[in-house]
């Protein structure tokens, strides 16, 4: 009889870990800006794509993964154009909120991509943690800090980032993590601006206080974040390292009240706790241990 293995590394949890600081950070940077919301994405991309090159250029792995990478990209653009619009148009709690619902997503479809179990108890749990969502857009819109079409974004954009989160897990097994940022970078600022281009946007260069703000969320959050984050696939279970993510509310929520001015009410709190309190539950009711398929398959397990 074979002894379960961790479903996760050290090295992969502070990765994970760092990422989700990062990405909280980024959702307050997005708030600061100014520019159209296409033209901030656009350049986010943009700004990445040297600081991936020569990542690329200089790493061991030179590979260009095209197909899986591409794939990624298109996902990956989508997510973006419906995320940063979505933080426009609601608060940072309320688009992070539902963003931190990932891990009901992965643990509904993560057994057929990565053979991960779940159970009653989990589905269960997610039902609170829907609920805890739910008190918290009723209490934004009632301060008429969100509309109805913040709202519906960020539930595209869960669903969308959930999709764009499982390729990257399965391309993890065989492509390296500069590869798969480098290709999906550039895939995803060629639809950007494409979309842009077809809407009439204007690529004029922003002023040096919006371009600062775009070059550090291109840097921290856009390139460093998603690189732990990707980075750590193969060395962490997709439910632990959803169950993380769903840090970044939190980040996010006390960036945006210390520099971003946004409010946050007891309302707002009562209904962050109950979501993350309740995504966290279900997250425990996950088995631990992916099974010996998965790992064999996938790389999630470690010694």
């Amino acid at each position: 009889m074979n002894t379960p293995r961790r479903a996760y590394s050290s090295s992969g949890l502070a990765a994970a870990g760092g990422g989700t600081v990062l990405w909280g950070i980024g959702a307050v940077l997005i708030k600061l800006t100014t520019s159209p919301i296409l033209i901030v994405i656009f350049y986010r991309l943009l700004i990445g794509i040297p600081v991936l090159f020569v990542a690329w250029w200089f790493g061991s792995d030179r590979s260009f993964p095209w197909r899986a990478a591409g794939i990624g990209g298109i996902l990956f653009g989508v997510h973006q154009m419906a995320h940063f619009t979505a933080l426009r148009f609601s608060t940072v709690a309320v688009v992070t909120i539902f963003f931190s619902l990932q891990p009901l997503i992965i643990g509904a479809a993560g057994g057929r991509i990565t053979g991960e179990r779940t159970t009653p108890r989990f589905f269960a749990w997610a039902a609170v943690a829907i609920a805890g969502c739910s008190i918290l857009v009723l209490a934004a819109k009632s301060s008429g800090h969100t509309t109805a079409i913040g709202t519906t974004l960020a539930v595209v954009n869960l669903f969308v980032w959930s999709a764009y989160y499982l390729a990257t897990k399965r391309a993890r097994a065989t492509v390296g993590a500069i590869p798969w940022l480098f290709v999906m970078t550039i895939v995803a600022a060629v639809l950007v601006g494409f979309v842009a281009l077809v809407t009439r946007q204007h690529f004029t260069v922003p002023g040096d206080r919006e371009l600062t703000i775009l070059t550090a969320l291109a840097i921290g959050p856009g390139t460093l974040g998603h690189f732990l984050v990707t980075w750590a696939q193969p060395r962490i279970h997709a439910a632990a390292s959803s169950a993380i993510i769903i840090g970044v509310p939190i980040v996010a929520a006390i960036g945006a009240a210390l520099f971003a001015h946004e409010p946050f009410t007891l309302p707002d709190a009562l209904g962050a706790a109950v979501a993350l309190g309740g995504a966290a539950m279900a997250m425990r009711h996950l088995p631990p241990p992916v099974i010996h398929e998965a790992a064999d398959t996938y790389g999630e397990v470690t010694a």
